[in-house]
């Protein structure tokens, strides 16, 4: 085993052995909370805009929207019942339920994950192949990265990512782990010609932005579930039809360093990435058994789970409300 992969295995057993050990009843004071992954950006305009809308309240909704950073693990705080749903990547489901963490996905943001590697257009690079003649700055134990290279055999070099482009920049045979919702737009800015390659591109389809709760609050709760997914999908809806509302929601009143002009171009990327023909035949947010048991079989032949997941027990389109209803709200 690499040492990405030890790592990530350890990091992974040590946070869930305490979410398990701490699962039990919280109080219950009619709060719905949310706990993200990250600081408020448009990743999760499904939220801020049922809510900047009022989709929630219509419903009857006391929505608490906690802003996620770094060390914040959605799945630890749903599992302990410190949160009622979570927003993570199928990868981070699939990981729960190896170690016996019982998550239940309900919706979907981004039907790609925007999640990739950057490179220069100078590189010539166009798939994962070309990477493997790169410098690859990334975070280690990446869950799509470890998977291709196994898959690919590739050996490329790798440098610690650091949360800064600035080395990426001044080097045009390096590739850097970034977003396709807003890391192309600050390379653009800052004077370079980046091409990015999300890891679809790259061979391997997951969700984003995927939300879930635990199985046993969806079984003993299915009306609220069902009334939350429905304003999600209400308030999704609305922001692809018109992100500018939403953007400058979440920079006026949530998080101001999320700048309009970050947003504008990160909306942009949404309208291709968050639609699929699952959300055109049947509703946003949906999901499908083909990308879940793929990701599920890819981790566990990389090494990166020990036994095999059901993937088919991880999600559902159950709460998803059918399009005519959606279109009649």
């Amino acid at each position: 085993m690499n040492r990405s992969l030890l790592r990530l295995r350890v990091v992974l057993l040590a946070m869930l052995a305490v979410a398990v050990a701490a699962c039990g009843e919280k109080a219950d004071d009619g709060t719905i909370s949310v706990q993200t992954d990250w600081f408020a950006s448009t990743d999760h305009a499904a939220l801020y805009a049922a809510e900047l809308n009022g989709y929630f309240e219509d419903r009857n909704l006391n929505v608490e929207i906690r802003q996620g950073g770094p060390g914040i693990r959605a799945a630890n705080d749903v599992a302990t019942g410190n949160a009622t749903f979570g927003l993570a990547l199928t990868e981070n489901v699939i990981l729960a339920a190896a170690e016996n963490v019982e998550l239940l996905s309900v919706f979907a943001t981004y039907q790609e994950s925007p999640i990739g590697l950057m490179v220069h257009e100078s590189s010539g690079v166009t798939d994962i192949e070309g990477i493997a003649d790169l410098k690859v700055q990334i975070f280690p134990g990446q869950v799509f990265w470890e998977v291709l290279k196994h898959e690919t055999d590739i050996t490329p070099a790798e440098i610690a990512f650091d949360g800064s482009m600035t080395a990426w920049a001044e080097n045009p045979d390096w590739a850097v782990q970034g977003f396709a919702t807003t890391n192309p737009f600050d390379a653009r800015k800052a004077g370079a010609e980046p091409r990015m390659l999300t890891a679809t591109q790259l061979g391997f389809r997951s969700y984003a932005g995927v939300i879930f709760t635990s199985r046993s609050y969806a079984r003993e709760n299915p009306e609220t579930v069902q009334a939350f997914v429905e304003a999600l999908q209400q308030g999704f809806a609305d922001f692809l039809a018109n992100p500018q509302p939403v953007i400058e929601y979440i920079n006026g009143e949530v998080n101001d360093d999320f700048l309009i002009e970050v947003g504008e171009a990160a909306a942009e990327v949404m309208q291709e990435l968050a639609v699929s023909e699952d959300t055109e035949s049947l509703r946003l947010g949906a999901m499908n058994a083909e990308v879940w048991d793929d990701v599920a079989a890819r981790m566990f032949n990389a090494g990166i789970i020990r036994s095999e997941v059901d993937a088919s027990n991880l999600w559902t389109n159950s709460f998803l409300s059918p399009r005519d209803e959606r279109a009649s709200q």
